[in-house]
């Protein structure tokens, strides 16, 4: 049985930015969410059933079925075992469904990227929410290399740390780069250099999406008002010839 609520309403007309708060909530959260890990998996569960529920939307509806959902139900039982049980046998397992998580969705979004957004809001809403899933894959992958290899940054960062990894990686994302958490090893510097080209590459696409979006919106305009003066020239003829077969009949 399909809710109404989702398809009508409030929601319907905002869930992409809906979606796109719900996931800026958790990462301000992300702090909560390591020194309390079970107010952060209960969060956490609550926003994974905002973005499902509105996610598709922005994405393709074929993968978020097969394969972003399963993920998803995955990545909350390793969740609540990381909250409800021993973490740390378990730490490493929630950060790789995490990353297979956070690469369903962009798998999805992207796929969707060739259809044309009428509304360029949505498209902003869109392009943010994947820019914010990108910051939490890298997010994710650092998290790994951490447990991984040796001397990954120039301070220790327990594993518990999400919001850490998550700042780290919003900040190289953006290419701000503060240096306060300065990656040493080898392999981790490359995925951060890999992640700031990623970040400059992503702006550019979104740029051009958005130019591509207020394109199609005037051209539309355009043509609905080139179809509009045609009904009325159309209109304007029959006046006319009316008009010249009443002067006949007279």
């Amino acid at each position: 049985m399909k809710i109404k609520w989702l398809k009508s309403g409030f929601f319907a007309r905002n869930r992409i930015v809906i979606v796109m708060w719900a996931l800026i909530a958790e990462m301000v959260a992300s702090p909560l969410a390591d020194s309390h890990p079970r107010t952060g998996a209960l969060l956490g569960f609550a926003v994974l059933l905002m973005v499902l529920t509105g996610i598709s939307s922005i994405a393709n509806r074929t993968i978020v079925y097969r394969t972003v959902v399963p993920v998803a139900v995955i990545w909350t039982i390793a969740r609540m075992i990381e909250a409800f049980v021993n973490p740390y046998p378990y730490i490493s397992l929630a950060a790789v469904v995490g990353l297979m998580f956070s690469c369903s969705i962009l798998w999805a979004i992207f796929d969707h990227f060739h259809s044309q957004l009428c509304n360029p809001r949505y498209a902003i809403a869109e392009a943010f929410i994947s820019y914010l899933v990108i910051a939490t894959a890298f997010s994710q992958l650092y998290s790994i290399l951490n447990r991984l290899v040796d001397h990954a940054f120039n301070q220790t960062i327990p594993s518990t740390q999400g919001g850490t990894f998550l700042y780290f990686s919003m900040v190289t994302l953006t290419s701000v780069g503060y240096g306060g958490i300065v990656p040493l090893n080898p392999y981790v510097r490359m995925v951060a250099a890999m992640e700031s080209m990623s970040g400059i590459f992503f702006v550019a696409v979104v740029v051009a999406r958005l130019v591509s979006s207020y394109s199609s919106m005037g051209m539309s305009e355009r043509q609905s008002s080139a179809q509009d003066a045609g009904d009325s020239v159309q209109e304007s003829s029959c006046e006319c010839g009316r008009a010249a077969a009443v002067g006949v009949s007279l």
